[in-house]
This record gives structure tokens, C-alpha cells and sequence, in this order.
């Protein structure tokens, strides 16, 4: 029974996701990134199993044999999907619109200008003198870059949406570019005609696998938009149709049409994050990202275990000179990618948003290699169309620079992230957080004294209490000033807080019932203008549409409704952010103009059709009632008044009014 291949398989993803557990806490006291980990991990039991298989249980052994043979294609088919569609979908859309053009320079031109020097590197450096259709295959299939490590460490040391927005943008578009250039040069090998082959039908060939990828994607999404739209507050539906979606829409353009199945998920992700945020159901956005954080996270913990046990399997250790060529392959990426940035970055600087030298540098460093990479070269070693002794140097090759990029370059991030000061937040940023941590402080200053005089705290050691690192006052006023002087730079960071402070109200509203789909995207798309470049609270001009007519009446009141109660919200963000005098009020002068000139606006609103903003507002009273009425129940369950079942029926009768209220 233990010998099935099944049991073998659940063996090693169980083994394999606690050894994961156990590593991430361990890794909490250590800077050493969880992914850097896991590859050390999997080359170590592929190690084991390599040099002391005859002392191991053989159950072990057939287990680490069994994920050393994985088919590669089912190493993209089981992985990618998941891996990708998580990064597209939580990708924020606006950065992502904005650094689009950088990213698509770095993914497409980028790619092909290192695919093309490191072919010429190859052909001309390595003693085993390769054709060149595999020299520019192995040129794509290394450039291919996997920044799990360096995304994790910039989410988790500084607040550097930016750069892991054009980092991650880069790696998803780059996947899909090195797959499709690999595939077309090795099409060149197999194929009978392949000295008919041109540059202009490479090129050809290329324009359409990614463009039929993405409308595929697309056509996907917007079939899923469609039919997530008919469902309301059924989180295993909506949840399970977006695991069918990306893995179909993956295998429908790589298995059946034979194009671009990263493009396909990543429009698809796109997508869902853009436009499908306003078909899916409110109460089931966060579990679904919750869920898909999960997800990438098991198939992370899996694939880099996977990737490390291949690695020590798979490759040779007895030829001197292809160590050699390893050592002089690692140096040479690293420089053909620094080419490759740095000749796009005239280019780079003056579109999106911009490219300092320093970002440059953690781009240049940041490209490490992983399963992509590896599944190609497998899938080389498996070919027929190859020679076998190049199968197991491209593999040999492919294996020693994931394995060298992820713990050199994945392993030293930090350093240079620190080197560089991009481990912290910019000082005007900082002194923000800074200014609301001591406002909470003041806060809970105030929570303490009433606490002190509460007789169920009595004996309260409230010196002890004090000692608390989280409850005494860390910062002063002085040290928090100290910070920076800079007062333009301050008021830009002030002012970005509050307005994507406004654009997560808007969403609020909208989950909430307050407003209808055209409201909050124009509102969302007016706040995104105004965090565009130089910040700006007014004046909103887009938002005000002229004429008033029968047709866009119910748009303009929800506009001008949410823009207001937004424009208050944003005023009570602005005193707990503390910020200085003078930019308090600068900021709270537009403020107060935006809400003079909306209430105006919404005057006039009133005036054109009073029976029709009648009809409106008793419909918001209504929704504002009936999610009263939803919390209070979840409040009464949560707290064990109501049983699971009776909480449920509940809820089930006020999810049924408040569709029927959205449905009109």
C-alpha cells in the first residue's frame, strides 16, 4: 500500500508543506528568505537520497526518485496557473497600468536582448560548440526570472508598492515571453523546415501566441465576470469558478491552441482585479484573496522543495569543465541582464514611473532564476530532438544557476536593499506613519486613565503596564520632526495618504450598497488621476457631469453622495494622521472646497428630479438598515447567542433582500 505511486505523492506534499511550517517560523528570528530556505532544503534531501540511498527506507527513496522524474509540463500545468493568476490578481491595477509600458519594455525587448546576447555569449565562449537555434534556445530559457524572494523581503521591509509592482509586472509578462521564445526555437530543431525559418516569421510567430493567449485570457474573464455576476454571497462558488477558470484558460491556450498560457492567466488575473471586483460578491473579496494567498503559497513551498530535490538529482558533478562554464555563466547573466536594464534605462527614466539608479540596481540583482527555467531545460533533457549529452548540459547549467541565483542573489537582497535604503520607507512617508502611530499612543494615553479609575483593573501593576513596548510613547513630537523639513515632500505624502484612503472608502460604499457599479469606477478612476504624478485633493473636474439629464441622473447623485461623505472621511483621516499645522490646513482647504462646490452639485441634482432622489435615498436608507440588520446577526452569532444553523437561515433571507435591492 505505502509503495503506490498516489501515497507516495501525498508522502512527499505532506512531508514537504510541514517542513515548510517549521521553516517559516524558525525563519522569523533569521534573515534568511523562506524560499532561499526551502531550495537548501529540497538539495538536501535530494543529497541524501543521492549519496546514502542504500541507509535511507526505501519508501524515502522511491518517494525522492518518484518527484526527481516529475513530468516538467506538469511541473507549468500544476504550478504556473496558480502562481501566476495570484500575482496578476493581486497586483494592484493602477500600478500596474501606470508602469505597464516599463514592464512590457523590460519583459519583451529586455528578453529578447539578453536571449540574444547570451546566445552569442554561449556560441562563442562554451567548448561545445552548439547550433545556434539552441544557443537562442538556451538564451530564452535562462532569461526567464523568478522574484519570489525579492518580493517577499520588499513586502515585508519596506512599503515599496512601486518597485514590486514593475519587479512582479516584469517576472509574469517575462514567463510568458521566454516560454513562447523557447518554444519557437525548439520548434526550430524539430521541425523539417527549419531552414525555412526567418526572422520576420519568428516574429510573426511570436505576435501571434501572445496575442491569442490574451484574448483567450480575456474571453475567459469576461465569461467568468459574467457568470459571477448572477451569483451573490456564495463564496464556494465564486471562489471555486475562479480555480476552474485560470486552470482552464491555462490549459486551453497551452494544450489545445499551442500559444501563450502565462499571457492567457495574467489577462485573465488582470482582469478579475480590475473589472471583476465590482461583480464579486462583498462579503467573499477578502476570503478569495486570502484563499489565493494560500494557494501561492502551498505551490511556492511545493515547487522550490521540488526544484532543489531535481536539482541534486538530476545533474552531474563529475565534469570540471562544466563547473567551470557554471561559474563563468552565473558572472555573464548578471552582466548581460545589467546590459539589458541599462540600455533600456534612457528609455525607462522618461515613461511610467520613472527608474532611479538605485531600483535599477535591486532590478539587476533581483532576477533570479527558478521553475520556469527548470522545467524547460527538463523538458530539453527529455526531447528527442536534442542530443542527449546537450540535454544534460543546458540541464547541468539551468540547475546550477536557479540554484546559485536564488541563494546568492535571493540570499544577499536584503543587504542591498539596506545598502541602498530601500528597506525603509522615504522620510516623508515615515514621518506619516510616524505622526498616526503617535496619535494612536495619545490614544490609548487616554484609554489607560479611564482604565485606571475602572475598579475591574484596580490592582493593576500600571507601571509594569507602562513599561510595554507598544503602549509607552516610543516617539516624541521633536524626534518625529527631526525626520525631514522638506515641506513639498511632505505634503505629497500627506495627500497620497489621504486620497487612497478615499478610494478604499469608495469601495466601502460600494460593497456596502451605497452606489452603483459606473459611480465607483468613475469616482476610483478621479482619485487614481489625482494620485497620478503631483498629488492633488482639487479641484476634481472629471467628476462633475454636465448636463443633468433623465440618463445620468442616478449617476450624478451617487457620485456627488459618495464624493461627499468621501471628502468628510477624509477629513477625520487627516486629524489622526497629526499632521503639521500648516499642512493640516492647506489640505483641509481643499477639503472643504471639494464639499462646497459637490454640494452645490448635488442642489441642483435635487432640484432637477426631487421625486427620483425621493426614490434613491429610501433606497440607500433601506440598504444602510438591512446591513445594520446582517451585522447585528453576525455580532449575535460570533458571540453564541444565535446557533450556526439559526445565524445562517438568517442571513440567507437578508443576502436574498439586499439582492433584490441591487437588482433593482
Amino acid at each position: 500500500m505505502l509503495e503506490h505511486v498516489g501515497v507516495q505523492i501525498l508522502l512527499f506534499v505532506s512531508v514537504t508543506l510541514l517542513v515548510g511550517v517549521i521553516l517559516r517560523q524558525l525563519l522569523k528570528q533569521v534573515a534568511i528568505p523562506y524560499t532561499v530556505a526551502l531550495l537548501i532544503v529540497g538539495i538536501l534531501f535530494g543529497l541524501i537520497y543521492r549519496f546514502d540511498h542504500n541507509d535511507m527506507p526505501g519508501l524515502y527513496n522511491q518517494t525522492v526518485q518518484l518527484v526527481a522524474d516529475i513530468d516538467p509540463h506538469l511541473i507549468l500545468f500544476l504550478f504556473l496557473p496558480t502562481l501566476i493568476f495570484e500575482s496578476a490578481y493581486a497586483i494592484e491595477t493602477h500600478l500596474f497600468k501606470r508602469t505597464f509600458s516599463q514592464i512590457a519594455l523590460l519583459a519583451v525587448p529586455g528578453l529578447i536582448v539578453c536571449t540574444s546576447i547570451t546566445a552569442v555569449f554561449v556560441k562563442y565562449v562554451f567548448p561545445w560548440d552548439w547550433s545556434w537555434p539552441i544557443c537562442f534556445m538556451f538564451g530564452a530559457l535562462i532569461s526567464a526570472t523568478d522574484p519570489v524572494a525579492v518580493v517577499a523581503l520588499l513586502k515585508e521591509l519596506s512599503s515599496r508598492k512601486r518597485l514590486e509592482t514593475l519587479i512582479e509586472g516584469e517576472s509574469l509578462l517575462n514567463d510568458g515571453t521566454a516560454i513562447v521564445l523557447f518554444t519557437l526555437f525548439y520548434s526550430m530543431l524539430s521541425a523539417s523546415h527549419a531552414t525555412d525559418i526567418t526572422a520576420l516569421g519568428v516574429i510573426g510567430d511570436f505576435t501571434w501566441v501572445v496575442s491569442f493567449g490574451f484574448l483567450i485570457g480575456l474571453a475567459g474573464g469576461w465569461l467568468m465576470i459574467l457568470w459571477i455576476g448572477k451569483i451573490f454571497n456564495d463564496p464556494l462558488i465564486e471562489i471555486t469558478s475562479s480555480i476552474a477558470t485560470a486552470y482552464l484558460v491555462f490549459y486551453i491556450a497551452e494544450g489545445v491552441f499551442h500559444v501563450s498560457g502565462v499571457v492567457a492567466v495574467v489577462t485573465l488575473g488582470v482582469l478579475l482585479a480590475a473589472q471583476g471586483r465590482t461583480r464579486i460578491s462583498a462579503e467573499v473579496k477578502h476570503f478569495l484573496h486570502q484563499f489565493w494567498e494560500l494557494m501561492a503559497y502551498l505551490a511556492n513551498t511545493l515547487i522550490f522543495v521540488l526544484v532543489g530535490i531535481i536539482v541534486a538529482v538530476k545533474i552531474r558533478l563529475d565534469d570540471p569543465q562544466a563547473w567551470l562554464m557554471l561559474a563563468v555563466l552565473y558572472i555573464a547573466i548578471l552582466l548581460i541582464r545589467g546590459v539589458s536594464i541599462i540600455s533600456l534605462s534612457p528609455l525607462l527614466k522618461q515613461i511610467g514611473i520613472g527608474l532611479t539608479k538605485h531600483k535599477s540596481l535591486v532590478l539587476i540583482w533581483g532576477g533570479l532564476r527558478g521553475a520556469v527555467a527548470l522545467a524547460l531545460a527538463l523538458s530539453v533533457v527529455q526531447s528527442d530532438h536534442i542530443p542527449a549529452a546537450i540535454g544534460e548540459q543546458i540541464l547541468f547549467l539551468t540547475a546550477g544557476i536557479v540554484v546559485l541565483t536564488i541563494i546568492i542573489n535571493g540570499g544577499t537582497i536584503r543587504l542591498l536593499l539596506t545598502k541602498l535604503g530601500l528597506d525603509k520607507l522615504p522620510e516623508a512617508k515615515q514621518k506619516t506613519v510616524d505622526k498616526a502611530e503617535l496619535h494612536i499612543q495619545f490614544s490609548l494615553q487616554r484609554e489607560m486613565e479611564k482604565l485606571r479609575k475602572d475598579d475591574n483593573f484596580s490592582s493593576a501593576d500600571w507601571n509594569t503596564i507602562l513599561q510595554h513596548e507598544h503602549i509607552q510613547i516610543l516617539n516624541t513630537e521633536a524626534e518625529i520632526n527631526h525626520l525631514t523639513d522638506d515641506e513639498h515632500e511632505l505634503i505629497v505624502a500627506y495627500k497620497r495618504r489621504i486620497l487612497e484612503a478615499e478610494k478604499r472608502f469608495y469601495w466601502y460604499q460600494f460593497d456596502q450598497g451605497m452606489m452603483n457599479i459606473k459611480a465607483v469606477e468613475t469616482l476610483n478612476q478621479a482619485v487614481e488621476h489625482a494620485l497620478d504624478g503631483e498629488p492633488k485633493i482639487y479641484p476634481r473636474k472629471e467628476i462633475y457631469l454636465e448636463p443633468i439629464d433623465e440618463h445620468n441622473f442616478e449617476l450624478t447623485f451617487f457620485i456627488a453622495h459618495s464624493f461627499i461623505q468621501a471628502q468628510k472621511s477624509n477629513w477625520r483621516h487627516l486629524s489622526d494622521l497629526e499632521a503639521p499645522k500648516h499642512i493640516y490646513h492647506a489640505i483641509a482647504d481643499e477639503l472643504k472646497q471639494n464639499i462646497e462646490q459637490m454640494q452645490h452639485y448635488l442642489n441642483a441634482i435635487n432640484q432637477f428630479e426631487p421625486e427620483r432622489v425621493k426614490q434613491i435615498q429610501t433606497l440607500l436608507a433601506t440598504r444602510v438598515l438591512l446591513n445594520k440588520r446582517r451585522h447585528k446577526i453576525e455580532d449575535l452569532a460570533e458571540q453564541g447567542v444565535l446557533e450556526p444553523a439559526e445565524s445562517e437561515k438568517l442571513l440567507e433571507d437578508i443576502d436574498k433582500e439586499i439582492h433584490k435591492l441591487a437588482l433593482g
